[in-house]
């Protein structure tokens, strides 16, 4: 059924994301069948949640209950529960509570009239793929930097879990320069990324659509440099934290000015202008969210495709990027065409 949904959802238009996981507090609660993302303006962007289970005993109405929760806890817009309950009294339920039930009526003719998309990977045949490399595991984790980064999209889509994913994604492009092997899978790895930092940074868009180019590139600038907090927030800490050392500390103060120097240092080298200037350019915000689908199709593909018969948007978006990371274009196109060859 969650295939299937997929299609569908894909068809319509949205960007989606199967098997979130949401944790809370270091404990893994539950995962979210479908993870759905849609631009509807400039200024408005939504996140769906779509409880997807096909079981033999549907229990929807416990099910409506459950789902609207998790949207709460995730802080989604809007929650749909997918059953094959076809009782009128549990569409009305869900339309009490604000939750979209697609019941059994629709979902059979869904099933008469489409079927998933033979041309993409499953999620297990993606993961699996991961699998056939013997040494994922212990070469960096591959399976486990994936799943923590679509487990970030349950968190929040900020400037802070942009900067994880900066992390996993590099990892992942130098890999695919260094791991011939197992190039097309690091490079998978790579666009399922990039396609989360493309979706996250389109909806932190929306708060700076009016602002000035010249303020925009400043503002994104700064919440990659600093995080969701910005400058202010994280300078706010630091004092605090260096206030500390100076009080408790022997030599606190002589301490607390190395660790805000080595700070301040480590901070100004970061290259986050290339980041600020090329995203806040309207011709590449309004093409994120396309972007991001392209990225996550180039990933979820069944015939592997490298990124060069991509759009001239994504091809733009991964050398900014690339740029950022301090990796040589050349040699990561060069390591492109070696493991096509």
């Amino acid at each position: 059924m969650e295939e299937l949904l997929r299609s569908y959802f894909l068809k319509a238009g949205y960007y989606v994301v199967r098997g979130v996981p949401f944790v809370y507090e270091g404990f893994d609660v539950t995962d979210i069948d479908l993870w759905l993302y849609s631009r509807i303006s400039s200024v408005s962007r939504e996140v769906t949640l779509v409880d997807a289970k096909n079981k033999k005993t549907p229990q929807a109405i416990e099910r409506i209950f459950w789902v609207q929760g998790l949207r709460i806890a995730s802080k989604a817009t809007n929650a749909i529960v997918a059953t094959t309950e076809k009782r009128q009294e549990v569409k009305n339920f869900g339309r009490e509570l604000g939750v979209l039930v697609l019941d059994g009526a629709f979902l059979g003719k869904l099933a008469h009239s489409d079927e998933p998309n033979s041309t993409r990977l499953t999620d297990e045949e993606f993961f699996g793929k991961i699998n056939e490399y013997s040494f994922s595991k212990i070469d960096g984790d591959w399976r486990g930097r994936v799943t923590l980064s679509k487990s970030l999209l349950a968190h929040s889509l900020s400037f802070d879990s942009c900067n994880l994913w900066l992390e996993h994604a590099r990892f992942f492009a130098e890999q695919a320069i260094t791991k011939g092997n197992q190039r097309e899978t690091a490079l998978r790895c790579l666009y399922l990324v990039c396609s989360f930092i493309a979706v996250a940074v389109d909806y932190c868009m929306k708060e700076l659509s009016f602002h000035e180019q010249s303020e925009r590139s400043a503002l994104i600038k700064d919440g990659f440099t600093y995080g969701s907090r910005g400058s202010n927030g994280l300078k706010k800490v630091l004092n605090v934290a260096m206030g500390l050392v100076e009080q408790h500390a022997s030599d606190g103060p002589a301490i607390s000015r190395q660790v805000r120097t080595s700070v301040e240092k480590q901070l100004a080298q970061m290259n986050t202008a290339i980041l600020g200037e090329f995203f806040a350019r309207y011709e590449v915000a309004r093409t994120l969210f396309a972007v991001a689908r392209e990225f996550e199709q180039l990933a979820m593909a069944r015939d592997f495709a490298f990124h060069k018969t991509a759009s001239i948007e994504l091809r733009s978006v991964l050398s900014c990027l690339l740029d950022f990371w301090g990796i040589d274009r050349v040699m990561f196109s060069d390591a492109q065409l070696t493991g096509q060859g």
